[in-house]
């Protein structure tokens, strides 16, 4: 009863506050962001009715490039006092200075015609006033009265994708950036790319900004539009070959809530009502011009950037059969990555080894820069003065437009006699002492010592090793019959087969899953753990695939004996794999300890069962 109450008064105080609002002046207002702008700075202005209206008509706004409308509902309910309003809000860009007159618009309410005041706006050159604070791309609060999307294919002006170069005209192998954006004028919920392009033709690093829930949107004019737009992905890229090279489309289904008229007043009330509605938005394809490198007669490296060389030997004076380092160091910007081995030509009496190789590299938006180090290890055999030749190092410069040689200089090297007693070498670096030949022992002097003697009627005939090469191959085919008859045997029961094979079988399916961890893929990554799991115990208890559930896993375990608390483990791992499966955006913790706890599982039920 004092339910039913509580809802008649509410019922009786909006019947009054709807009466009361009918019968005040109804007014249409219009506002401007600010009256002073600046040429290209866009502004907001709104027209607002304080009660219901229909046949809005907005003014030509002359002289203005214009996005909009968004239309926003508001109700208020103040001590018994009960108003409305619904707002239009337009996004106007001048085009020119000057001072331009808005014209009032117009709306139809409660069958009379009602205009709004007009507007000076006053535009100058530059920027004035305050501009508007950017919106975000998340949905704006509201009612969704659709839990379903409508699907909606295509690109339209209300949303799109580009893919930008940073350079649209490059030589070869020099590095660009493709940075792939979303421009929107509607509230976007979420956005998943489906369809990533796969640059084909060019050597690619992905650094796509990692953000923590919503993308980071900036305000961007577009065709005198004004669009919020945010980065999906970020690629470096080096073209391999010359030519017009085509970057393909991307895809990506955006989820948006879009305002719709409702007459429910509690939807009002609660800021409106929404539909959420589903845009499959591709991209145009972009291309690069790529220029051909030019010929040269020098020994170029590859190498297309800004570059520095700098090398250093660890010692200038050694002795003879001990080892040194020569330490040689590109640093800079650009293809980094695809440099060859340099070519370095050392004294005939050294002995060297393959360079090892380390690479400090940082990758972001603005390109590769880093270095690259090859470490040599060197062992001089014999003593003497040596000199290293000049190193040189031949690359391309865009900048320059042309190839650009670097050198460290002519490098001695004083090798002394080594001990005459000693067939050790001595290494310090990088390279392991086992790749290094100890040379002494190479020469083999005349024996003076004893010789052995054989008389001359010992023969190979009737010998045990004569006898021994006829019967050897008679008694191997024996073992292979003997053991082929043996393995037919255990094969013939194939459920057996697969029993044997269950723990092999699901070390290799999890070994898939163990691939996508590197590629930060978690749907596929449990999607195939769980396949591994369900594997295992189906091959394991000799059940179909088609017929296995968690019940039947359940008392198969424990008619096997398994222990409480790895019957525990067993549950929670394939809860973990289903609940991953049907909603991988709430699963978090690493990959790396799940893959190894289900290697563990398996692990401690083959001891346990068998």
């Amino acid at each position: 009863m004092y339910k039913l109450k509580t809802y008649l008064s509410i019922a009786f105080i909006l019947f009054c506050g709807g009466l009361f609002s009918s019968l005040s002046a109804q007014t249409l207002t219009a506002r401007a962001q600010s009256n002073t702008v600046g040429v290209g700075q866009d502004f907001q202005v709104d027209y607002s009715i304080n009660a219901n209206g229909s046949n809005f008509t907005p003014p030509s706004f002359d002289g203005f490039n214009v996005s909009g409308p968004s239309e926003s509902q508001s109700v208020s309910i103040v001590n018994g006092s009960y108003s409305q309003s619904i707002t239009y809000s337009y996004y106007l860009v001048p085009k020119a200075e000057g001072t331009f007159t808005i014209a009032p618009a117009s709306i139809t309410c409660g069958g009379k015609t009602i205009t709004s005041n007009s507007l000076s706006i006053k535009v100058v050159k530059g920027t004035a006033g305050n501009s508007p604070q950017p919106t975000t791309l998340s949905p704006q609060p509201g009612n969704s009265n659709s839990s379903s999307p409508t699907e909606v294919s295509g690109d339209n002006s209300n949303i799109f994708i580009r893919i930008v170069p940073s350079k649209p005209k490059v030589y070869e192998g020099e590095e660009v950036t493709a940075t792939i954006k979303i421009y929107t004028r509607l509230s976007v919920e979420s956005v998943q790319v489906s369809d990533a392009p796969a640059f084909s033709g060019f050597y690619s690093e992905d650094v796509t900004p990692t953000t923590k829930g919503q993308l980071a949107p900036t305000k961007e004019v577009v065709n005198g539009v004004t669009y919020m737009t945010a980065t999906l992905k970020q690629n470096v890229l080096f073209p391999q070959h010359s030519g017009k090279i085509k970057i393909e489309p991307l895809t990506a289904e955006c989820l948006v809530d879009q305002p719709v008229k409702t007459n429910n007043i509690f939807a009002q009330f609660f800021g409106g009502s929404y539909k959420r509605v589903s845009y499959n938005v591709k991209s145009e394809s972009s291309t690069v011009d790529v220029m051909p490198l030019p010929k040269t007669d020098k020994a170029f490296s590859g190498a297309v950037g800004e570059f520095t060389l700098k090398g250093d030997l660890d010692k200038n004076k050694i002795k003879a059969n001990d080892a040194i380092n020569l330490t040689v160091t590109i640093s800079g910007n650009g293809n980094l990555k695809l440099i060859d081995t340099l070519p370095i030509r050392f004294p005939s009496d050294f002995d060297r080894y393959d360079p090892k190789i380390t690479d400090h590299f940082t990758i972001n938006a603005s390109g590769v820069s880093g270095s690259r180090t090859y470490s040599y290890l060197l062992v001089p055999r014999h003593p003497g003065n040596y000199k290293i030749p000049p190193v040189e190092f031949t690359y391309f410069s865009p900048k320059k437009k042309g190839y650009v040689t670097v050198s460290i200089p002519e490098m001695n090297l004083d090798v002394a006699k080594g001990d005459n007693n000693s067939s050790s070498v001595t290494v310090s670096g990088p390279v392991n002492k086992e790749d290094v030949k100890v040379i002494g022992s190479d020469i083999r002097y005349i024996h003076a010592g004893h010789e052995a003697f054989y008389r001359t009627d010992d023969f190979f005939l009737y010998s045990f090793p004569f006898f021994a090469g006829i019967f050897a191959p008679l008694l191997a085919f024996m073992g292979f019959v003997v053991g082929r008859k043996r393995y037919i045997e255990m094969n013939k029961d194939s459920l057996a087969v697969k029993k044997r094979g269950a723990t092999r079988m699901a070390k290799k399916r999890l070994k898939i899953a163990h691939n996508s961890i590197a590629a930060g893929n978690k749907e596929v990554f449990y999607a195939e753990l769980l396949s591994a799991l369900n594997g295992y115990f189906s091959d394991k208890f000799s059940i179909a695939l088609a017929d296995l559930s968690r019940d039947m896993i359940t008392t198969n375990l424990t008619q096997k004996n398994v222990k409480p608390e790895t019957l525990q483990m067993a549950n929670k791992t394939l809860d973990d794999c289903e609940f991953a499966r049907y909603a991988p955006a709430a699963v978090t913790g690493n990959l790396e300890e799940v893959y190894v706890s289900a290697v563990n599982l398996i692990t401690l039920l083959e001891d346990e069962i068998s």
